[in-house]
C-alpha cells in the first residue's frame, strides 16, 4: 500500500462519472492541519473544483484533451466539420460498475461509435489528471521527484474486485509507481474527510450533533451520491476513535445522471424517434447543448415551487418543424412510454415545466436511495443508528435531502459544508494516514481454486482427474474468508498452502460468491475475479507455496512464501509485481 515509503506529498484524484477533481497537501501541512489540501480549480463558463470526466482522442487515437478543454475542443470540431474521425468518450467510469470478472477486454464506444480499449482510455485520464497535479506542486515547492508523491485514486466501496485491480493497471500504465498507489474507497473518505472538518463546516444542526455522531460507541450511515453510483457505508466508532464498517458497503446505479437519462428520456418521447435520430447522426453538437442545459437547469431545481426552465438548441426546433410539420411551440402535453401525460409549454425557444412534473424526473433515483436505506435499517436492531451523513455531488440536490428529511424524520440527516469535496478531501488526508477505518466487512466469500485427493463419497465424480497416477478432485473452492465476515485492516485472513502445478510459474485463481460456502468454484453464483501470477525460478513441480491473502485492504493482497528460500513476496489481484 506504501504507507511505510518516504513521501513528502499525497496527491489525490477522484475521477468521478461527471465530473473529476485532484488535491494535495504536504506532510508538513498534514500535521498542521489534516484539511489544509489544496484543490485544483478548472476554468469552463465559470471557476469550479471539478471538470467534466470527459475525454477527446484525435483521429489516430492519441490523446488530445480533457475536461472543459475537451468539450471545447470538441465543439469546435463540429462546427469545422472536422469531427469525424475524433472519439469523445463520456461517463465511461460506469463501464467498471457491476463488472465482476477481468476487465482486459473491455472496449468503450466513443460519441462517434468508435471503440476503444477501456484501459487506454483510463490510463490516459489518469496520466493528465496526474500530469495536472505534478505541475501545481512544482509550481509551489520548484522541485520534487516522482518518489516524494504519494498517489490516491478514489474508487466506488461497492466496486468489485476487479475492478479496483483495473483502476491500478491504469495509473501504473499512466506512470504511477504501484508501491507508490493507495486506493480509497470513497464513501470511507468522506468520513475521514468529516471527521476533520471543523465544527462550523459540518452542517451538523443541533449543538451536540457532531460529539454524538463520532463519540465512541456511536454509529452511522455514510450515503456518497455521486453522478453515476449511490455507495452506502456504515461505521460503528470504536474506543479510540477508528471505525468498523457495521454491514458490507452497498448501493446501486442511481446517481444525479439517472435525473439527466429520464429528461433525456422525456425529450425523445415529445420530439419523436425520428428526429432524435436525424439530431444524433447530423446533429450532435446540439444534442451536446441540450445535454448540458439540461445539467443546469437540474441543479438550479430547488425545493421552492418554481417552474424548470430548459433552453432547446435553436436546430432541435427546426428538425422537429421538418419532420413533423409542425412548431414544436404548438405541443401542450405528451404521453410518455411509462404511460403518464405530462404537460408543457414552449415559448422563445425554452421548454418549462411546473415544478412537481419536473421533480417527477427525480423520483426514480431518488426512491432507489429510500427503499435502500429502509431495507438497511432492520438489519441495525440493536446497533442504533440514528444518522444519516449525506456527501458528494448529489447531496447538493436540496429535493434528494428534502426527500430523506420526510422519509426518515427520527434520523439526523447530516449535510458538511464541503459536501461536493468531501471524498476528494478526505482521500488526501487518507493518504497521510490510512488508520481510521480499523475493520471492514467482506462483500462476498473469497476463495481459491484448487484440487485435492479424491475422497469418495465426499466428492463430485463428476470432478474426477487423474494426475501422474493418483486420482484428485479439481475445481475445489478453497475459502479464504465469508461473506460478511468482519476482518481487521493490515491483517492476513488466512493461511494455506497451494501445490505447484508448472515449472517457474503458478497461477492461483480466485473465485467469488454470495454463497457463505460455496463447494466448488462451479456452483451457481461463483465467478472468477482474477488471478496471482507467481513466476520464480525456486517453484519446483509438485512443491507448495504457503499463501496469505489479506482482504482487509481496499484490495485483494497476497503474500507468498517460498518454501525452499524462505523468502516472501507481495502481490496484488492479477498482477505481478
Amino acid at each position: 500500500m506504501g504507507e511505510g515509503l518516504s513521501y513528502l506529498f499525497v496527491a489525490a484524484i477522484d475521477l468521478g462519472t461527471t465530473f473529476s477533481g485532484v488535491a494535495f497537501s504536504s506532510r508538513d501541512s498534514f500535521i498542521k492541519d489534516p484539511t489544509d489540501v489544496w484543490i485544483k480549480t478548472w476554468h469552463g463558463a465559470i471557476v469550479t473544483y471539478k471538470t467534466p470526466t470527459v475525454i477527446l482522442f484525435d483521429q489516430n487515437e492519441e490523446f488530445a484533451s480533457f475536461g472543459y478543454e475537451a468539450e471545447d475542443r470538441y465543439t469546435d470540431l463540429l462546427l469545422d466539420g472536422l469531427a469525424e474521425n475524433w472519439s469523445l468518450f463520456k461517463r465511461f467510469k460506469m463501464s467498471l460498475y457491476e463488472q465482476q470478472t477481468v476487465l482486459d477486454s473491455l472496449e468503450l464506444v466513443a460519441d462517434n461509435g468508435k471503440k476503444m480499449p477501456a484501459i487506454k482510455v483510463f490510463s490516459a485520464s489518469i496520466k493528465y489528471l496526474s500530469e495536472q497535479l505534478i505541475k501545481e506542486i512544482i509550481k509551489q515547492v520548484c522541485y520534487t521527484t516522482e518518489k516524494d508523491v504519494k498517489w490516491v485514486i478514489t474508487v466506488p466501496a461497492i466496486w468489485s474486485q476487479p475492478a479496483k485491480s483495473f483502476i491500478r493497471k491504469a495509473a501504473i500504465m499512466a506512470g504511477i509507481e504501484s508501491e507508490m498507489l493507495t486506493i480509497a474507497l470513497e464513501p470511507e473518505a468522506a468520513a475521514i474527510c468529516l471527521k476533520h472538518l471543523p465544527l462550523e463546516k459540518k452542517k451538523l444542526g443541533e449543538v451536540g450533533d457532531n460529539y454524538r455522531t463520532f463519540s465512541p460507541g456511536s454509529s452511522y450511515i455514510i450515503v456518497d451520491s455521486g453522478g453515476g453510483t449511490i455507495d452506502i457505508t456504515t461505521h460503528e466508532v470504536l474506543e479510540d476513535g477508528s471505525v468498523k464498517e457495521l454491514f458490507q458497503s452497498s448501493g446501486g446505479d442511481w446517481g444525479g445522471t439517472k435525473v439527466n437519462d429520464r429528461i433525456m428520456q422525456f425529450f425523445e418521447d415529445v420530439l419523436g424517434s425520428l428526429t432524435m435520430s436525424e439530431l444524433r447522426q447530423n446533429h450532435q453538437l446540439d444534442i451536446l447543448e441540450l445535454e448540458r442545459n439540461i445539467e443546469t437547469a437540474k441543479r438550479s431545481l430547488s425545493t421552492h415551487r418554481r417552474k424548470m426552465t430548459i433552453t432547446i438548441p435553436a436546430e432541435i426546433l427546426d428538425q422537429y418543424k421538418k419532420i413533423h410539420h409542425a412548431d414544436l411551440s404548438s405541443v401542450k402535453s405528451a404521453t410518455l412510454r411509462d404511460g403518464r401525460t405530462i404537460e408543457f409549454m414552449f415559448s422563445s425557444g425554452k421548454l418549462r415545466m411546473d415544478h412537481d412534473t419536473s421533480c417527477s424526473f427525480f423520483e426514480e433515483s431518488i426512491n432507489s436511495i429510500c427503499d435502500h436505506l429502509r431495507n438497511m435499517f432492520p438489519m441495525s436492531t440493536g446497533q442504533d443508528i440514528d444518522t444519516i451523513i449525506m456527501v458528494g455531488g448529489f447531496a447538493n440536490c436540496s429535493i434528494l435531502i428534502r426527500t430523506i428529511l420526510i422519509e426518515f424524520p427520527d434520523k439526523h440527516v447530516l449535510v458538511p459544508e464541503e459536501a461536493e469535496w468531501s471524498v476528494l478531501k478526505g482521500a488526501v488526508i487518507f493518504g497521510h494516514d490510512p488508520w481510521l477505518i480499523k475493520q471492514r466487512r467482506s462483500r462476498y466469500t473469497y476463495g481459491a481454486k484448487c484440487k485435492k485427493l479424491f475422497k469418495e463419497g465426499e466428492h463430485d465424480a463428476k470432478k474426477k482427474v487423474e494426475e501422474n497416477g493418483k486420482v484428485f478432485c479439481q475445481d475445489l473452492f478453497s475459502k479464504h474468508v465469508e461473506i460478511g465476515e468482519l476482518i481487521t485492516v493490515g491483517e492476513y485472513q488466512t493461511n494455506k498452502k497451494y501445490r505447484v502445478s508448472h515449472e517457474s510459474m503458478a497461477k492461483i485463481q480466485l473465485y467469488a460468491s454470495r454463497n457463505p460456502d460455496p463447494k466448488y468454484v462451479t456452483d451457481e453464483g461463483c465467478f472468477k475475479i482474477g488471478e496471482l501470477e507467481i513466476c520464480s525460478p525456486e517453484l519446483e513441480v509438485g512443491s507448495k507455496t504457503r499463501v496469505q491473502l489479506s482482504f482487509s485492504h481496499t484490495e485483494i493482497e497476497a503474500r507468498l512464501s517460498h518454501r525452499k528460500s524462505g523468502t516472501s513476496s507481495a502481490l496484488y489481484l492479477d498482477t505481478n509485481f
